[in-house]
Parts: C-alpha cells; structure tokens; sequence
C-alpha cells in the first residue's frame, strides 16, 4: 500500500481500533454509531482526516513534509492519529499515555511535529482569491468577506512587573485570551484569511489595519470593472468604511438582514472551530504551539466545508 493512502474506511477503522474499538465492537453496530464514536475522538468525519493524511504525504511545501524516520505504515497511522485526537481532545501527557500506550516522550515528539506540519499546508488550503467577484456585474458594491476575531482562553502570560498581563484580557472570559482574525469568502465555501495571534486586548480595527487591510486594497486596487469590493465587520470594524461595512441603522431593512445573516455565517465557522478542545480550552501550552493549533484546526474546518458540511448560503 502506497504510503499516502488512507481511504475513508480505514480511517473509520483503523481510527477506532486505536482507541479501543476492537473490529468485533465495531461491527455489531450501525455505521452511524460508529461515525459518531469518529468524531467524538478525532473532531471529524473520517473522509476530512482522510483527506489530510493525502494532502500531507503530497504536498510540495518542504516544512509540511512529515520526517517518518522509515517508520511502518501502520506506526505512521497511530502518530497521525494521535495528533489529531490531540487537537480534539487536548488530553494531559498522562491521559494520551494512557490512551495511546506510547511514552510521553514519544507523544510529545510525534503529535507537535505532525500538528507544526499540518499548520504548514495552510497556504495550500487557506488562500486569497486571485479573482473577486462577477466581473459582468453591474453592482456599485460586492460584499466580498466577512471578517471577524475569535479569542481563544490561555493561561496568564508572565509580566515583568504584575502577576496579570493586561494586553492579554477578554472581555469575553475576563481572563487570558489570544485573538485571531478569520477573513470568509461570502458567496464560496472558503476561508481566505486566517491571522494571529494577538493579544485578546487589541482592538479589531487596528489588526484589521495590520495586514488585512492591505489585503482589500489589493482586491479594491485590481478590479477590472468600477465595482466597489467591501468586507462586512461588526461594529468592532468602524473606522474603515472604504473597505468595510458595518451594522448601521441607516441600512435598508433588507441590507440590514444580509449583513446580519453574514456575520451570522461567519460565527458558525468560529464554533466549529470551538468544536476542538484545544481552542475551547484553556491552553497549557507556549503560544507558538497555540499558533500551530489554530492553524490546523482552520485547515481542517476547511476540508470539513470541502467534503461536504458547509455553511449555510447568505
């Protein structure tokens, strides 16, 4: 068997017999059970982490390469699979060791070498179009993307000089938070823009301002009709109304629903994200490792919209 395969039934099976779904278990149950015991353990149906293993062993982003050492097929489904029940289930080094037989050690080793290299394919699955828009269109103004931030719990940063650092608070946990800025595609199943960390204090027009910004000015700027292209924010986003929209009650009514059915969209995205412990708990780990987990699991809320479970039409 070539090395990157890994059709959609043995993921399910293969999957679950690591976690103590014997064959014999797995068979006395309908197929439903079964994905359901899947996504409990691993975040997503088995044809998503299907579809990762594939693009991992194919893909031509040197850093995203996977360094095997001339391990055993079956030994390289048991790491993969250990990395991904990680961003799943964020369980302790003593619980993984438990679950997965292997040292801590050795779990450390394999699931953030394996997660760093999915974080890598980001440019191959999160991109900025090259084209926006319906070139014959004679609208004034597309709504392009919905751009938005979600914060993600950490523990307490060190300061210098006080036990808690200020840069870091949410308002949402009221408590140590990281935020990432999340760009959707409105009328394509896919996420363009996916940037961060910044500290859960800064506001969301300045990291709009940071780089995104530049971004739509690029999308603005090579245009070939006189279409104006614009994103949709909350009203965390004024202050840029050349590029971005936001709630207004000067809106028509029927403005007002499009604009509040986007974020809507863009805020299902955001809990599926949350779907995957690593993001909904709080994070032990260092924040370039909360990075790496961020960035996977966008990758993989992305292929969960390619296989098939997309968000809902603006």
């Amino acid at each position: 068997m070539e090395d990157y395969v890994l059709t959609t039934d043995d993921a399910l099976k293969r999957g679950l017999e690591l976690v103590g779904f014997s064959a014999a278990r797995q068979s006395s149950v309908r197929r439903s059970k079964n994905m359901s015991r899947f996504r409990t353990w691993y975040g997503s149906n088995p044809v998503v982490h299907s579809g990762l293993w594939q693009k991992l062993h194919q893909t031509t982003i040197e850093r995203a390469q996977i360094n095997w050492k001339n391990l055993s097929y079956g030994r390289r489904v048991r790491y993969y699979f250990m990395a991904i029940h990680m961003l799943a289930c964020y369980p302790t080094e003593q619980e993984a060791e438990g679950t997965w037989g292997k040292s801590d050690r050795t779990w450390r080793h394999w699931v953030w070498h394996i997660v760093g290299c999915i974080a890598a394919i980001k440019p191959e699955i999160i991109r900025w179009p090259s084209f926006w828009g319906n070139s014959d269109s004679e609208d004034e103004t597309i709504f392009i993307i919905t751009v938005d931030g979600t914060h993600c719990p950490i523990q307490e940063p060190t300061h210098p000089a006080f036990s808690e650092n200020t840069k870091f608070y949410s308002h949402k946990f009221h408590s140590a938070a990281l935020d990432y800025e999340i760009a959707i595609s409105i009328f394509t199943q896919q996420v363009v823009w996916v940037h961060g960390p910044f500290p859960a204090g800064d506001n969301d027009i300045s990291i709009f301002r940071n780089k995104l910004k530049e971004k739509m000015i690029w999308a603005r700027d090579n245009s070939t009709t006189n279409t104006v292209y614009r994103g949709i924010g909350d009203k965390g986003y004024r202050g840029e109304r050349g590029l971005l929209s936001t709630p207004s009650s000067h809106d028509s009514q029927v403005l007002r629903d499009f604009k509040a059915r986007a974020l809507s969209r863009h805020e299902t995205f955001n809990k599926r994200l949350k779907n995957f412990d690593c993001l909904d708990e709080r994070f032990r780990h260092s924040i370039a490792k909360h990075k790496q987990c961020f960035e996977a699991v966008a990758i993989i809320c992305q292929l969960q919209m390619d296989c098939g479970n997309k968000l809902f039409l603006v």
